[in-house]
């Protein structure tokens, strides 16, 4: 059974409840009502045929004349004659010295209302003749007479059952209405949620921009709220692992071609070798060749298991002296800086200290510096920094030939080099700056990069700035 079926049912549950609850204890009130009050109708006629028959029975006493059966008989007949538009009523007219089974001075009672069915004196009973339901009165009277008078009930009885009908009558329309009413009511509760419902199918078919956009204000429209949240963040989470498997064949296919070139010329020159006999000159030149390419994978193969390393490990920083992982940087940036038409490097001593792994910045600076060289040869490469508040900034500034506007976002990509001739000839692998970028963020902080095309690069890198520690702390 469906939702909106279930809600239906429920409502019209409750409403033929408590409307059959309702409607039968107001129609049970309001009989008993109507009997009260025609009991004490009831009451009063028969203490007034009580009431004259005693002054009939005084009367003849103090007339002297003998109180005879056929005579009190024939006053209490003439007594019961109902008046026009009166009620119709019965009555029965004893003496103790006749026994009851011997008959009654009068009576128009049903004969089967035996003496065991009849109520005592002062008491009443609703006794059934036919069709008919009858309110039956008893009183002993003077002189051992007992007076009974019996008083229709059957309006009173069918009354109620034309109550009962219209009633009746009454809360099968009702039903209907509800019905009609809770069908209607339930389709506008239920149609957020069949749209919540369709949404979920369409998202999970792969709709993952789709939104509900219910606005109601209500638990519905929260539900909607969030169930949109939750979609906005499954998007988010699709995209991002869409982006990393788009990324990872990128880097894939970057590595791959990046290992070919080198190994195409080694293989070519190893070739040559082997194949032939060159003059010393050739021999030197391919020896040479097989070298620059074995030592441009060996730098590769460096920087990949360092990003691995970096991706795979949490790290245990600790003070860090930056101008010693600045000098240590670029000492070891000397052949590079040698081989771009030597290249000077300006430093600052600062005396800063930052949180941090000497050998991770020393690695981060020799490769900030090393890129300079090559991006402007024979140029001055200034590196320095300076605290702001709790945070220092590293800056390696070159004058080389900048990056374009619309690759800066792209440069800290794995392999991605802006011009892949010049790098290679360079011995680039376009590992550099990812891998600065990943240093970057194992310390918290961020690399960014400010550039323009023949006016230099200045890359900047945040750390976070700690106290010189005591003397035989860390460096």
């Amino acid at each position: 059974m469906r939702f909106s079926e279930k809600l239906v049912c429920t409502i019209l549950l409750v409403v033929v409840t408590f409307f059959a609850l309702g409607g039968s204890a107001l129609l049970y009130g309001d009989f008993q009502d109507r009997l009260s009050s025609l009991a004490d109708q009831e009451q009063n006629r028969h203490d007034m045929l009580c009431y004259t028959l005693e002054n009939e029975i005084l009367s003849l006493h103090r007339q002297g004349e003998a109180v005879t059966e056929s005579g009190l008989g024939s006053f209490c007949a003439d007594l019961l004659e109902p008046a026009e538009g009166g009620t119709a009523q019965l009555a029965a007219l004893y003496h103790t010295d006749r026994q009851m089974g011997q008959g009654a001075v009068y009576s128009c009672l049903p004969a089967v209302w035996g003496a065991s069915m009849l109520p005592g004196s002062g008491q009443q009973a609703i006794l059934r003749s036919g069709d008919s339901l009858w309110r039956v009165y008893c009183t002993d009277l003077l002189d051992g007479w007992t007076l009974y008078s019996a008083y229709d009930l059957s309006e009173a009885f069918a009354a109620r059952s034309r109550s009962l009908q219209r009633f009746l009558l009454l809360e099968a329309a009702v039903v209907i209405g509800a019905a009609a009413a809770a069908a209607i009511f339930s389709r506008k509760l239920i149609r957020p949620l069949a749209l919540l419902n369709q949404a979920s199918r369409r998202i999970a078919a792969g709709d993952y921009a789709l939104r509900t956009n219910v606005r109601t204000d209500d638990e519905i429209g929260q539900l909607s709220e969030s169930f949109d949240s939750m979609a906005a963040a499954v998007q988010d989470k699709v995209a991002a692992l869409e982006l990393s498997v788009q990324q990872r064949e990128d880097f894939m296919g970057a590595f791959t071609h990046e290992l070919k070139t080198p190994m195409t010329g080694i293989l070519g020159y190893a070739d040559l070798l082997r194949s032939m006999q060159p003059d010393p000159a050739e021999q030197r030149e391919a020896a040479g060749a097989i070298y620059h390419e074995a030592h441009r994978l060996e730098s590769l193969s460096g920087k990949l298991l360092q990003l691995l390393h970096l991706d795979e490990e949490e790290l245990a920083l600790g003070p860090v002296a930056l101008d010693r992982a600045v000098t240590m940087a670029v000492k070891a940036a000397r052949p590079a800086l040698e081989q771009n038409g030597h290249a000077r490097v300006e430093t600052l001593s600062t005396g800063l200290w930052v949180q941090g792994d000497t050998d991770l910045l020393c690695d981060l600076v020799l490769n900030l510096i090393t890129n300079a060289a090559k991006a402007g040869p024979g140029g001055t490469i200034t590196v320095s920094a300076e605290q702001a508040g709790r945070t220092v900034l590293l800056r390696v500034r070159d004058q080389g030939c900048g990056i374009p506007a619309d690759q800066l976002a792209r440069v800290t990509e794995p392999f991605y080099m802006v011009d892949k001739s010049r790098a290679r000839k360079q011995g680039g692998s376009g590992l550099g700056l990812a891998l600065c970028s990943r240093i970057a963020q194992a310390h918290g902080g961020t690399l960014t990069i400010d550039s323009a095309p023949g006016k230099g690069t200045a890359v900047t890198v945040t750390l976070q700035a700690v106290s010189k520690p005591k003397e035989g702390g860390a460096v």
